[in-house]
């Protein structure tokens, strides 16, 4: 009987021990769950990689040291980015700009005037690179990047001047006709919801212009030296800053 008793005496302890070594080891792993949730990151991952957007914006345009060029204008224009690594997308995007330009008449001794303004709408093609400057993270859900590209402006709806019917003065008129161009800008990104984003961006967009080849005549040159205008480049690669506002769609 004695010898019972002692073995059970003996057994409650180890019982107790086993028991309380069950009960840490299954609270353990709520112990790392919680001191996890702990850690307050400011980045967070974005699934999503694919969207499409609605661009809106200003293009405050360069018209050159003669001014002949087209003008300021609000754009508009549809967008699409699809990832490609994490910090790289790559983007496709197609704008219009509903933009006017003004008519010289470079023939007079006088020097350039200003005889018309007419119609010289574009439509620009864009194919370029979104590069996100925390990956595919936010930082406090924010996502900024910069963005490098290039493409084509296309005239349309462009409009020609009485002033210059004359065929004779056919090579003094300009039209925007295929025009290449490159483009640099900043960005940044944030997010109402999962599947929606609103980009705010700058970009400077330049645009190779080309004067009309009456520009280039030498006596054309001579009226504007004799003038004290500023002589005419064949080609001018302008900066033309341009601010927007893109609504995204992920999906």
């Amino acid at each position: 009987m004695s010898n019972r008793l002692n073995l059970r005496w003996r057994s409650r302890p180890v019982a107790s021990l086993v028991i309380i070594g069950l009960a840490a080891l299954a609270s353990y792993p709520a112990a790392l769950e919680a001191q996890a949730e702990r850690i307050d990151s400011p980045f967070r991952w974005r699934e999503k990689g694919f969207r499409v957007g609605l661009f809106g914006g200003y293009h405050a345009a360069n018209r050159g040291r003669l001014e002949f060029g087209q003008g300021p204008t609000s754009v508009a224009g549809a967008k699409m980015r699809v990832r490609a690594s994490s910090p790289l997308s790559l983007e496709l995007g197609a704008t219009y700009g509903a933009a006017s330009r003004w008519t010289l008449d470079v023939t007079g001794e006088g020097g350039p005037a200003i005889v018309d303004t007419v119609a010289a709408g574009w439509l620009r093609a864009d194919a370029g690179a979104q590069i996100g400057l925390t990956g595919a993270r936010t930082w406090n859900g924010i996502h900024p990047y910069g963005m490098i590209g290039g493409g084509l402006v296309f005239g349309v709806d462009e409009g020609a001047s009485e002033a210059l019917a004359d065929q004779a003065l056919e090579p003094f008129r300009y039209d925007i006709s295929t025009a290449p161009h490159i483009y640099v800008g900043l960005g940044f990104e944030i997010f109402p919801s999962e599947k929606i984003g609103i980009g705010f961006e700058i970009r400077d967009y330049l645009v190779r212009v080309t004067a009309p080849e009456g520009y280039l005549f030498s006596g054309t040159l001579d009226l504007f030296e004799a003038s004290g205008a500023p002589a005419p480049e064949g080609t001018v690669w302008g900066h033309n800053p341009e601010f927007g506002i893109s609504i995204w769609y992920y999906f």
